[in-house]
C-alpha cells in the first residue's frame, strides 16, 4: 500500500474539485491529437475530462486505490464518455506500455514530485522519451519552490497546523476539516506534508485521520536540465494554464513545462 492508496477514498472530495488546467490538457490534446496518455492519472480527474470530449485516453497509476475508484467512474459515466479509456496498475518509473506511441504524455498537478530520486525522475522521463510519438509533446506540471515560501515552514515550526479548508460528503453525510503539517529538508529538496482530516459524523462525533505524503520539489534550471539528459528540448514554460502565460518566478504559483523530443 503506497501514500495515495490510504488518501484514494476522500481525495476527489478534496483535491477532485480542481478545474483551472482542464481546458490546457484539452488544447494540447486538440492540437497534437489522440492518443493520449496520463501518468499518475488517480482517480480520473483531467482524463476522463478529456474522454467526454471524444479523445482516447489511457492512465497509469501505482495506487491501486487510486485505480479503484478510477474504473468506477469510468463505468458510472460509461455513456458520457466519446472517448476510449485504458487504465493501468503500473509504475511510472518502470514501466513502458506496450501500445500505440503517444501524442501526449503528461504528468498533471505535482504528480512528477512524488518521484524522490535522480534516478526515478531520469528512469520516468526516459520512459516518456519511448512511449512518445516523434510529433508529440509532455507536459509537466509542477509549483514554483519559492524561497520566500519555502521559508515559512522551516525545521522548528513543523508543528503548527495550517488550514486548508472544510469539505461536505453528501453521500455519507461526513464533513471533514483539514490541516497540514509541513517538515522541510532544505538541503535536499525534500518535504513530507501530513494531511490532518477530522472527519465530523452527522451525529457530531469527529473522528481523526491523517496521512504523510512526501515529495521532492524541484527549480527551473534543475527541470530542464532533467528534461535535456533524459532527450528533450523545452519548446514553451508558462507560469499558468492559460494560453502563452508568461513564467515569472516572483509571482508564477506553476511551472507548466512543454517539451519535445530533440
Amino acid at each position: 500500500m503506497n501514500d495515495f492508496d490510504r488518501l484514494a477514498s476522500i481525495y476527489d472530495l478534496d483535491m477532485g474539485t480542481k478545474e483551472d488546467d482542464i481546458p490546457m490538457y484539452l488544447r494540447q490534446a486538440e492540437e497534437l491529437g489522440a492518443p493520449t496518455l496520463e501518468l499518475g492519472s488517480g482517480t480520473g480527474r483531467v482524463l476522463l475530462r478529456l474522454a467526454s470530449q471524444g479523445f482516447d485516453v489511457w492512465g497509469l497509476d501505482n495506487s491501486a486505490g487510486m485505480m479503484t475508484i478510477a474504473r468506477q467512474r469510468v463505468a458510472q459515466l460509461q455513456d458520457q464518455l466519446s472517448g476510449d479509456v485504458r487504465l493501468i496498475e503500473g509504475d511510472m518509473r518502470t514501466e513502458v506500455l506496450d501500445g500505440p506511441d503517444f501524442n501526449l504524455i503528461f504528468i498533471a498537478y505535482n504528480t512528477f514530485l512524488h518521484l524522490t530520486t535522480r534516478d526515478d525522475q531520469l528512469n520516468t522521463l526516459r520512459n516518456i522519451h519511448q512511449m512518445l510519438s516523434d510529433k508529440g509533446r509532455v507536459i509537466i506540471d509542477i509549483f514554483t519552490p519559492r524561497h520566500r515560501d519555502l521559508s515559512q515552514y522551516d525545521y522548528h515550526r513543523r508543528e503548527l497546523p495550517i488550514y486548508r479548508g472544510v469539505y461536505h460528503d453528501d453521500m455519507s453525510g461526513y464533513t471533514y476539516v483539514r490541516n497540514d503539517r509541513i517538515q522541510l529538508d532544505l538541503v535536499n529538496q525534500l518535504q513530507v506534508v501530513e494531511f490532518i482530516y477530522d472527519k465530523i459524523g452527522q451525529d457530531g462525533e469527529i473522528k481523526r485521520e491523517s496521512h504523510l505524503v512526501q515529495s521532492r520539489y524541484i527549480f527551473r534550471p534543475e527541470m530542464e536540465l532533467l528534461l535535456e539528459l533524459a532527450g528533450f528540448e523545452t519548446v514553451e514554460l508558462c507560469g499558468g494554464y492559460e494560453a502563452d502565460t508568461e513564467y515569472d518566478y516572483h509571482n508564477s504559483e506553476v511551472m507548466v513545462f512543454v517539451a519535445q523530443k530533440k
